[in-house]
């Protein structure tokens, strides 16, 4: 009986106290001050754009374009990375852009504090489509209409790249469409809240896009592209280059700062620096220092001022580095060097391009072609007579051409170089010799993580699109 008392008067006193804690009031102990009660649209977007620099400075792709190569360590250079993790974009940026998206569609009143609610749209899609377009011409088919979804489809389907493709041209439409002269949106570092900048992004995204499908869906590109060159927005001139600009402390500044601050892994391609020797091309003496160790055995240009200019083996253990060419100096040490996104040279050829595809737009592919090469040889310093020299020793013939140029122009611009190439399969770049497979990777492979987690899924994808493997075509590579 005193044993029973006992349990009875303790179990009055656990309930005693369990009732007393819950009339606590703690009050905002466990609340920080100085924390945001709720998202705070121009954070987000900052947050969203800091992933520019992934696409702007993608080394491998750069590598795999042989605009350089690796030094001691030249896994990438032969092709060693068969498999890719997409999972972080979608974490990350596009997350944080869906986010600016919902908020200003269903309760825009509590984000009027960072910018007109149609312009937070416009630049939060905008930038959302160029960030699904790199990952597409990365990937291919990739989960999109059920993504995003939490706990609720924890295995979503993926789309086709052709309807990827299709929501992204829909999204830019609608973005451009709804810009206006009101504010910009805050927590825009890239172009300062200028929707100006913002609508010229689109359109040229837009143009680029076209021209990416105008071999498996040409009605459809021709009218796309037609469509942004009419805009007046496609960059004809450096002046009007788009560009990402970096900051000078070590959170913001160039990856190829952060590349060379304690090392140089990176040096110039033999393919690079021996195509611009022959073609006498006096962007080479803009894009590359000479070698610290060594000089070339056969100059080309008129009193041998090239032998300082070498090129290093692609996927080659080129342990000595200074025996190379490295990047010119302005990029890999200076802190906020800009990276393009889309430049006049750039776009001009795609004027060429379109010119001679019989599409509507100012201009013959002629014109355009030379423009472009101009274009290219201002971007770098070269001096005008030289330029003027150039150009005519390299009279436009037809696409070869113009792919040539195009590949020299976008030097450095990984993603674009390497889709581009994809797409027109020129001009001709040697696969390594150093390559356990050599032939030079058409896509990325899923990580192994999709296979395990999805594994109807992927399947699926397996047969649609083919062999889950680096060299699978994309849908709009037919050539």
């Amino acid at each position: 009986m005193n044993k029973l008392i006992k349990n009875i008067a303790l179990l009055m006193c656990i309930s005693i106290f369990i009732s007393s804690c819950e009339t606590i009031d703690y009050g905002n102990t466990n609340e920080s001050p100085n924390g945001p009660t709720s998202p705070v649209t121009s954070q987000l977007f900052a947050s969203a754009l800091t992933w520019m620099d992934r696409i702007m400075v993608d080394e491998k792709a750069i590598l795999y374009m042989q605009h350089i190569t690796q030094g001691q360590y030249p896994g990438s250079s032969r092709y060693e990375t068969l498999t890719a993790s997409y999972d972080a974009w979608y974490t990350g940026p596009m997350m944080n852009l869906n986010e600016i998206i919902n908020i200003n569609e269903e309760a825009p009143a509590g984000a009027l504090a960072y910018g007109a609610t149609e312009n937070q749209l416009a630049s939060a899609k905008l930038l959302r489509a160029f960030y699904l377009q790199y990952m597409t011409d990365r990937w291919g088919y990739l989960p999109w209409t059920e993504a995003f979804q939490g706990i609720e489809n924890t295995s979503p389907a993926f789309d086709s790249q052709e309807s990827l493709y299709n929501f992204m041209f829909a999204e830019v439409d609608a973005a451009l469409a709804m810009i206006s002269s009101d504010t910009g949106p805050t927590g825009d570092f890239m172009f300062g809240g200028d929707m100006d900048k913002w609508a010229a992004f689109g359109n040229n995204l837009k143009a680029t896009m076209a021209l990416r499908i105008s071999d498996v869906n040409p009605s459809l590109a021709k009218t796309k592209f037609e469509q942004a060159a009419a805009s007046g927005m496609i960059v004809m001139d450096n002046a009007d280059n788009l560009e990402y600009n970096y900051g000078t402390d070590a959170e913001s500044n160039s990856p190829w700062y952060d590349n060379f601050e304690t090392r140089e892994d990176y040096i110039l391609s033999v393919t690079m620096v021996e195509n611009l020797r022959s073609n006498l091309d006096p962007r080479l003496f803009e894009m590359a220092e000479e070698a610290r160790d060594s000089v070339h055995p056969s100059p080309n240009f008129p009193g041998g001022i090239d032998a300082g200019y070498v090129g290093a083996p692609n996927g080659a253990v080129n342990g000595n580095v200074p025996d190379y060419s490295f990047i010119t100096s302005d990029i890999i040490y200076e802190h906020d060097f800009p990276s393009p996104i889309y430049t006049a040279a750039q776009m001009r050829f795609a004027l060429s391009e379109a010119a001679l595809k019989g599409w509507t737009v100012t201009g013959d592919a002629a014109t355009h072609y030379a423009a472009g090469i101009q274009a290219s040889m201002d971007y770098w310093g070269v001096d005008p007579a030289d330029a003027t020299a150039y150009i005519a020793a390299h009279p436009y013939t037809g696409i070869a051409d113009i792919a040539y140029e195009k590949w020299v122009a976008l030097y450095l611009n990984g993603p674009e170089a390497w889709a581009e190439w994809r797409r027109l399969d020129a001009p001709y770049l040697p696969p390594s010799p150093f390559a356990a497979v050599q032939e030079i990777p058409k896509r990325d492979a899923y990580d192994p993580s999709v296979e395990d987690n999805n594994a109807v899924n992927y399947a699926a994808v397996v047969a649609a699109q083919g062999i889950d493997d680096i060299y699978t075509k994309l849908w709009w590579d037919v050539n």
